[in-house]
């Protein structure tokens, strides 16, 4: 993987409203990922219209800088390494097993998942700005504890019952799983069939609903289909159920900034959503 053209990396830090920054260090990296969840939302609404996803520099600089959308894991997490390599971090490439929403008895599932590991002074730290709704919104140390009183998410180690990371995040009083995964280096060349299966497999949850997530301040909005909530940071949550695709339109603008072209995007787009609102029979 090769990081960004310096005009590229100057047209990402303005799309996402930061300076360059002077140094590879934690506090600068926690400022950019802030950044980006507040401005680059996750979403896949591409794949509901059967456009091809490409995961290559070119492609995703131009959605989501040039044409001021967002994308999935494979995209904006990789574009995202991209950056962090063209500005002097240490970034190397992971999969990860997802496990939200799944029981522990669930089967095993395949490595869907790209996050990222980018060596700083302090050790190795797991980063991560595009799962969804449960996206730790700040690097986790994966050399010491990181279940952190302000931070919803947190780390268990390998163990001999367990051998592989997991990531867990808090609801309620309880903790979820969010996905599991290891610290070996994954090729850029196998994401590349990972992204086919996710935008293209009948099976592949982005194929059956709108999803999209976004920070804004110390909220964090999602949307499932026409269920839109508010994740405030004392646990509260607000939820919306919207009927009308024309109000999901309005809410994938408005709420999570998406650059849909009114002519291109929403004509196509109305229909596909207006059918995932309708009632399960």
């Amino acid at each position: 993987m090769h990081p960004l053209s310096p005009a590229q990396q100057q047209a990402y830090l303005a799309h996402l409203d930061l300076p360059r920054p002077a140094d590879a260090d934690r506090a600068n990296l926690d400022r950019l990922i802030a950044a980006h969840l507040n401005r680059v939302p996750f979403e896949n609404v591409d794949v509901l219209l059967d456009r091809p996803i490409g995961i290559d520099a070119a492609t995703t600089f131009a959605k989501i800088v040039e044409r001021g959308r967002g994308g999935y894991c494979f995209e904006a997490n990789s574009l995202f390494a991209r950056l962090l390599l063209s500005l002097g971090y240490r970034v190397s490439l992971l999969a990860g097993r997802v496990r939200w929403g799944l029981a522990d008895s669930a089967p095993q599932t395949m490595l869907s998942h790209l996050l990222l590991c980018v060596e700083l002074a302090q050790g190795p730290f797991l980063v991560d700005i595009a799962f969804g709704s449960a996206t730790p919104f700040r690097a986790m140390p994966l050399h010491e504890p990181s279940d952190l009183p302000d931070l919803p998410f947190r780390l268990l180690p390998p163990n001999a019952a367990q051998p592989h990371y997991q990531l867990q995040t808090r609801v309620a009083e309880a903790w979820l799983p969010v996905y599991h995964f290891d610290l070996q280096a994954s090729p850029w060349i196998d994401f590349a069939a990972r992204n086919w299966y996710t935008a293209t497999h009948p099976q592949s949850i982005f194929r059956q609903m709108l999803m999209a997530a976004r920070t804004d301040g110390s909220t964090r909005l999602t949307l499932a289909n026409g269920t839109f909530k508010r994740h405030h940071a004392d646990g509260r949550v607000e939820q919306r159920l919207i009927e009308s695709a024309a109000e999901v339109l309005a809410v994938l603008r408005n709420e999570f900034l998406l650059n849909l072209d009114p002519d291109l995007d929403c004509p196509l787009l109305k229909p596909r959503l207006q059918a995932l609102l309708q009632p399960s029979a």
